[in-house]
């Protein structure tokens, strides 16, 4: 990873967000709580200021390994003496690809999740943690990431971050054309999506095994079907994912679940009508970078519409953007 990608997780700010989230923290704090055996040996990829391994540590872990490459893991070692915790966390600053470790571990806990669960593309370092220092049958956290995708109809969100901005003039000019250009070119971002917006319920399109999948499985190819069930236009879909972070213990940041700071992820079209019983036929696919920014995975997405014999067939890319 470049320089610049370890410098990015300094900000704290960057904590604070992922801190104050609560649904997230305390869905950890429950996970470990439940998997976390006294004795343990627990192995934290990305501990940022370490609240998981200090989560790990009150669940009876006997050592931790907290391994991050940014200079926030010096905050997190003096926040660990603060805490009385120095003495069973081990701080290692260094890319986990290169870290030793003298032993496996009972239990591999890491927050790789970015927007969409795949943005930053942190998962590929978690798998690799997994692959070097994980015992036969050591437990991970989360051990199964669940992406699902619903058609929306938003207007608001149409206009903020879709094409119908340049459907209105603009001080008296027409720019209609950037129309075709937005679409040659659409962003993902991260908005709270209202339940009323759906047009037709989330499908599930791909679940990964984070205990046994290799990093492929996380580039997904997923062709899934929605049934609209009402009237109205489509604008475009509405991402989220589901982490299950123990047997008990699922984090979701779906618009029917607790507020987290992912939201959820929207994926602009042109805007399309549509109507009850209209079956919407996706083949989504998450492509590895393989230039620009390589946190970012690329999205494809073609969306046929079927209503009787009409078939529309709608084609784009889009990247998910970094989102105040």
């Amino acid at each position: 990873m470049p320089d610049d990608y370890y410098a990015s997780y300094s900000d704290p700010a960057v904590h604070r967000t992922m801190i104050g989230d609560h649904a997230r923290t305390d869905a950890f704090r429950r996970a470990i709580a439940e998997v976390v055996r006294p004795g343990d040996t627990v192995l934290d990829v990305g501990t940022g200021t370490g609240i998981l391994s200090f989560f790990a540590a009150r669940a009876g872990a006997e050592r931790i390994y907290a391994v991050d490459n940014s200079s926030i893991l010096e905050v997190a070692r003096r926040l660990a003496i603060a805490n009385e915790l120095d003495d069973r966390i081990h701080f290692i600053r260094e890319p986990i690809e290169t870290a030793l470790i003298e032993e496996q571990v009972d239990v591999l806990v890491s927050e790789w999740l970015g927007f969409f669960a795949l943005t930053e593309t942190m998962f590929k370092s978690f798998v690799v943690g997994r692959d070097r220092f994980l015992a036969p049958g050591g437990k991970m956290i989360p051990s199964a990431v669940r992406l699902f995708l619903a058609p929306i109809e938003s207007a608001d969100l149409h206009v903020r971050d879709g094409t119908g901005f340049w459907e209105r003039p603009i001080h008296g000019f027409d720019y209609s054309e950037m129309v075709q250009y937005e679409v040659d070119n659409l962003v993902t971002t991260s908005r709270s999506i209202s339940q009323s917006a759906y047009l037709a319920p989330p499908v599930e399109l791909v679940a990964i095994d984070c205990v046994q999948d290799s990093v492929e499985a996380y580039f997904f190819d997923s062709k899934v079907e929605m049934v609209v069930e009402r009237n109205g236009t489509l604008h475009g879909f509405a991402g989220h994912f589901d982490a299950v972070l123990s047997p008990s213990v699922t984090l979701s940041t779906s618009s029917y679940s607790d507020w987290t700071h992912w939201r959820q992820s929207f994926f602009p079209i042109r805007s399309v009508p549509v109507e009850k019983g209209d079956r919407l036929t996706v083949h989504m696919r998450a492509t590895d970078p393989q230039e620009g920014d390589k946190r970012l995975p690329i999205y494809f997405l073609d969306c046929e519409i079927h209503r009787g014999a009409l078939r529309t067939a709608k084609f784009f890319y889009c990247h998910h953007a970094s989102c105040e």
